[in-house]
């Protein structure tokens, strides 16, 4: 606002200076003619006192590093009512300076503050600048609004700012102050506004400010003051707003605060407060807003602060508070936030805390509440936040919570809420954090939850949850943390699964899921921790889950897992926790674990491991117990054998045995590639001579696999040969269509020839179609009950075919001799 007043008032200021000098020099004539030399030493002094405030700020300006004098481009000439930030009184002298926000970097040194007399107020908000306050601020003596907060500037605030007599706000928060608290700021009996809070102020609050009559507004948090609040505070009547959080106060809050009757906020949290409230605290009946947080506070809580009907934010959180809320309480009927939580209060939650239907927050978790869920809460749909954990709560949570359509963070953790899981959580559609662990809650996991998109947090550990693991879950894209451990969930874990890209945090131990740990799982690439250990997953270990590269903590102990380590697992750079024990794992530790520099706690017994250990911090520092009941391992642990040297010097050159081997491979790849041609000329060679030689050679042996190589007119001699032209001492037995005959050929190589019989009209006409029938039959037949067929052959003399010859002659006869016996 002040920005827009000095840009409307600029314009006007440059105006009414070009007519003032135009009205100097008048002012010549006129005295020539008679005028009155009064005026005209009146305009010499104005000229005389612009000249100096020109000077003063120029000479600042030049102090500056050359970005913030770029920023001050208006900065020239001799009339300071049009440089930026500057404002004028209707005389011509500057009264504003308002830089705030402008980045300027510098030091406050190079002001001459005695030449800014007429300055009203300087502000210089949000900037970069350094270094301490000048005692020569004291000279401005009209100034009535001083800012400078949120710049770097140090050391001690000077004492001379107790002689602006004037000033109203004093403003210097966000700094780098230390030092006391001048007592000299008593002095100033017109201020309304301290703020001096996120410095580094000690020492105590003076006593001379109980003097500030005037003052509404005192902030001193967040810094390191000490010792008691001063009784003499609590005079200043016209106080509004009380900040003295986040200090080093101490002793006991004084009862003489109740003399502060128009207080409406009162902040003393997160000091070293003791005792007990006192009951005066009742008589702040305009009070809107009470921390009291993180004291030493004790009860009783006195039953005056159920008068405090103004009160819309209360809290008493991180104090040692015990025993029951006074009845009053309930009277705090328009609370918008109720912070409670880390006390030893006991006894029912206040049954109307949200009478009023505008509770946001509520927080009363790790005390020992009982009883059941305020009757109010069930239909307080204003809530935001709500944490009631760790408390001794008990109610059907069916039936205790409705539907809140802007809860984001709900937490019931650690009580005794039976029931199930109700379906209204899925209305609750900007939920992103749902935590019910550690109750009695039964039944199943409602598919529906796969519905709420904003969920990031869903924690239903350590209660009676039975069912399948719901597919739908998949759905829920902003998941970073899913646990359902220590249940009676039962099946397998749905592939769905693998589409929670964000997951961070994964626990489904201590249930009865079963079968195959779905390889889906590496497509989880943001998970930092994986435990799926006492289930019931067998086969092996999926690769896949080297994948997540970010994995800190993995356990999949107590389960039915077998086969090999992985080696990928060694890929997983960031693990810090690895647990497989108590499985039916065999083969050695892959000797890519090595590489696993950031392990620091392993666990590998009770499984069939051997060999030698990695030579890495976690196996060389873990102990016996991480080790034992496996079959054969091997390594620097005490308690297990030491590694012959062949191993262990295998083991630990396991690097420079990859480079011999590539080098190796190399070697031989040349080799191959030189030898390629020679070799395959070589091959095709032989093959052409063995071609040549077996059809020029007499075929002195009848291998079948060779016989269409041989000449047919060799082939059929050899026959011939073979049964001296089909003499009947050869004779084996009769077909329909002809007479079989044994042929040994060579030593090992013994065929049955079937001739084929003239037929029965014309002895000398042999019919060829059962003999092309025959030969069709079998060569489309392939059967281990039916005779190999060898091949044929078709003579102007003889027609036969040649088959495997069989003992113990044929089928039928074997048939018929079986009948007759």
């Amino acid at each position: 606002m002040a920005s827009s007043l000095l840009l409307s008032i600029l314009p006007r200021l440059c105006v009414f200076f070009f007519f003032s000098l135009l009205f100097l020099v008048d002012t010549t004539s006129f005295h020539e003619i008679g005028v009155s030399p009064s005026y005209t030493s009146f305009s010499t002094v104005r000229m005389t006192k612009n000249k100096d405030e020109v000077e003063a700020l120029l000479n600042w300006k030049s102090t500056f590093d050359n970005h913030s004098q770029s920023l001050l481009s208006s900065w020239h000439g001799d009339n300071p009512c049009c440089f930026t930030g500057v404002a004028c009184n209707y005389y011509g002298a500057i009264t504003h300076l308002n830089l705030s926000n402008v980045g300027l970097r510098g030091t406050l040194d190079g002001l001459d503050f005695s030449r800014l007399t007429s300055v009203v107020s300087f502000e210089l908000a949000n900037n970069l600048i350094y270094g301490s306050i000048p005692s020569s601020i004291g000279n401005i003596s009209k100034l009535n609004s001083l800012d400078f907060s949120s710049n770097e500037l140090s050391g001690e605030i000077p004492p001379s700012i107790g002689m602006l007599e004037s000033l109203h706000y004093l403003d210097i928060y966000a700094n780098n102050f230390s030092g006391h608290i001048p007592t000299s700021l008593g002095n100033l009996s017109n201020l309304s506004e301290i703020n001096l809070f996120q410095n580094n102020l000690t020492g105590p609050i003076p006593t001379s400010l109980g003097k500030l009559g005037n003052l509404t507004i005192f902030d001193i948090s967040d810094n390191f003051i000490s010792g008691s609040i001063p009784q003499e505070i609590c005079n200043l009547r016209s106080l509004t707003i009380l900040f003295l959080a986040d200090n080093s106060l101490s002793g006991s809050i004084p009862s003489e605060i109740g003399r502060l009757a128009s207080l409406t906020v009162l902040f003393l949290s997160y000091n070293n407060f003791t005792g007990l409230i006192p009951h005066s605290i009742g008589n702040l009946s305009s009070l809107s807003a009470l921390s009291l947080s993180g004291n030493n506070l004790a009860s009783p809580i006195p039953t005056s602060i159920g008068s405090l009907a103004k009160l819309t934010e209360l809290s008493i959180r991180d104090n040692m508070f015990s025993g029951s809320l006074p009845p009053e309480f309930n009277r705090l009927t328009h609370l918008f936030t109720l912070l409670m939580n880390n006390n030893e209060l006991e006894g029912e939650l206040p049954k109307d805390v949200c009478l009023g239907r505008s509770l946001n927050y509520f927080s009363a978790f790790k005390n020992h509440f009982t009883g059941p869920i305020p009757t109010s809460l069930e239909s307080c749909s204003t809530l935001i936040r709500l944490r009631l954990e760790e408390n001794q709560l008990i109610g059907n949570i069916t039936e205790a919570f409705g539907i809140y359509p802007h809860l984001y963070y709900v937490d019931l953790s650690y009580n005794h809420f039976n029931g199930e899981l109700s379906r209204k959580w899925e209305r609750c559609s900007n939920l992103t954090s749902l935590r019910i662990s550690n109750n009695q809650i039964s039944g199943e996991i409602p598919a529906i939850f796969g519905r709420m998109a904003q969920l990031g947090a869903l924690k239903l550990s350590s209660n009676f949850l039975s069912g399948e693991i719901p597919r739908e879950l998949g759905s829920l894209s902003m998941l970073l943390e899913l646990d359902l451990s220590s249940n009676a969930i039962t099946g397998n874990i749905p592939t769905e699964i693998g589409l929670l890209s964000h997951l961070a945090h994964l626990n489904l131990a201590s249930n009865n899921l079963s079968e195959l740990i779905p390889m889906q799982l590496g497509s989880c690439k943001s998970l930092l921790t994986l435990n799926l250990s006492r289930n019931k997953f067998w086969a092996s270990f999926p690769p896949d889950i080297g994948n997540a590269q970010f994995l800190e903590v993995l356990d999949i102990s107590h389960n039915l897992l077998t086969g090999n380590i992985p080696g990928v697992l060694g890929q997983l750079r960031m693990l810090q926790v690895l647990n497989i024990s108590h499985n039916c794992l065999s083969g050695s530790i892959p000797h890519t674990f090595g590489d696993m520099s950031v392990l620091t706690s392993i666990d590998f017994s009770y499984n069939n491991l051997e060999g030698p250990l990695p030579n890495v911090k976690a196996f060389n520092e873990a102990p016996f117990e991480a080790m034992q009941h496996n079959k054969g391992l091997c390594g620097n642990v005490i308690g297990l054998p030491k590694c012959n040297s062949t191993e262990s010097k295998k083991r630990n050159s396991h690097v420079g045995l990859r480079i011999t081997i590539i080098l190796f491979l190399s070697l031989l790849g040349i080799i191959l590639l030189s030898c390629t041609l020679i070799v395959l000329v070589i091959i095709n060679h032989h093959r052409r001579r063995i071609i040549k030689r077996e059809n020029n050679e007499q075929a002195n042996d009848l291998d079948f696999m060779h016989i269409l190589n041989y000449d047919g007119k060799i082939f059929y001699n050899r026959i011939v040969e073979a049964t001296e032209g089909f003499d009947s001492k050869y004779y084996v037995g009769e077909g329909a269509y002809g007479i079989v005959y044994k042929a040994n050929i060579s030593e090992g190589q013994t065929f049955a020839i079937k001739q084929i019989s003239p037929s029965q009209d014309d002895s000398e006409i042999v019919d060829l179609i059962p003999f092309e029938r025959e030969i069709q039959a079998l060569t489309n037949i392939r059967h281990r009950n039916i005779v190999k067929f060898y091949g044929f052959c078709s003579h102007v003399q003889h027609h036969f075919l040649v088959y495997e010859y069989m003992e113990r002659g044929s089928l039928r006869m074997v048939l018929t001799m079986m009948k007759e016996q």
